[in-house]
């Protein structure tokens, strides 16, 4: 080949390669593009993880001025973190009574509002290491939250970490929790779905159709995704409002879409990319033209103590 001929060819492969790198960049600094036209599936459904310090009555903030706040933020669903599961299948902390304290302050300032005890269980994949196929495990998780109904809250909010896609054992956990809180509600903290080679981090349809059976809300946690183009991070986010509620269709199982308001985390979290405006506009779109936008009750935010005042005015703008 002549000399001539391969240097014209590395040119050209120079320039390509050139252009490619510069329209990544591009793509990367400047998506989403201005404004969708979109409309906001805003029912004031939505719901909103909260810290531990107010089960515990140490917050800042009143019930009466939380739940004021929480009307005002269109929030229906709250779920209050009361720590985690050890590795006996029982609570580690003891919050009953403040829990009852401000369950019945709470609900005096605002009943329409409904308050889930959020319960973390980590598995050998999570942090605490609790084996769930044990059925004395299951029993005593199910009793600890028997306990937090007692407690005033209307229902119970799982997150079992991390849960491999057709975790027979994760079914059997639920099943034991509704028998023993019976008539109130269970949220499910879920993976996100994830294409069938990704198993060990996210879900199949077919999974998310079992879980809806054995539950009555789903809550997709849309983030920690690793993905670290915004275009990229928003295809994954259209991808969780077509794929779970067409997985419930039929069962009465609502959905939400759990979206980012933090910029701290691991490698996990690129906030360029995954961070509240880019969520609510994937979501917006995401449910355009859907048959199944009617499961979608809205999106959960993550979280309310993660959320700083440009974030709470991209949530009014964007959502409400």
């Amino acid at each position: 080949m002549p000399i001539r001929h391969i240097t014209r060819t590395k040119r050209r492969l120079t320039f390509l390669c050139t252009a490619i790198v510069v329209a990544l960049a591009l793509d990367y600094a400047l998506y989403p593009f201005g404004e969708t036209s979109a409309p906001k599936f805003d029912h004031a459904q939505n719901g909103v993880w909260l810290a531990f310090d107010f089960a515990q009555g140490k917050a800042k903030e009143t019930p009466s001025h939380l739940a004021m706040r929480m009307h005002t933020e269109g929030f229906q669903d709250l779920y209050f973190l009361v720590r985690y599961i050890g590795e006996s299948g029982r609570l580690r902390f003891d919050i009953h009574a403040s829990a009852q304290k401000f369950n019945e302050k709470l609900r005096e300032s605002d009943p329409s509002l409904r308050r889930f005890a959020w319960v973390y269980v980590g598995n050998a994949r999570g942090i605490t290491g609790v084996d769930i196929a044990r059925p004395e495990i299951r029993d005593r998780i199910a009793n600890e939250c028997a306990k937090l109904i007692n407690d005033g809250f209307d229902g119970i909010h799982l997150d079992y970490e991390i849960c491999s896609d057709g975790d027979a054992d994760f079914l059997k956990l639920l099943d034991a929790i509704r028998a023993r809180t019976s008539g109130h509600p269970l949220s499910v903290a879920t993976p996100m779905w994830l294409p069938s080679p990704l198993g060990a981090y996210g879900w199949s349809e077919a999974y998310f159709a079992l879980v809806a059976a054995h539950s009555d809300q789903i809550v997709v946690m849309a983030y920690d995704s690793a993905l670290y183009f915004p275009r990229h991070y928003s295809w994954l986010l259209r991808q969780q409002c077509w794929r779970v509620p067409r997985a419930a269709a039929g069962i009465n199982c609502r959905i939400l879409i759990g979206v980012p308001s933090y910029e701290d985390g691991g490698l996990s979290h690129h906030p360029r990319a995954e961070n509240l405006r880019v969520a609510l506009r994937a979501v917006r779109e995401g449910l355009i033209d859907n048959p199944n936008a009617n499961r979608v009750d809205g999106v959960a935010l993550f979280a309310d103590y993660s959320t700083d005042a440009d974030e709470w005015a991209t949530w009014r703008h964007d959502w409400r």
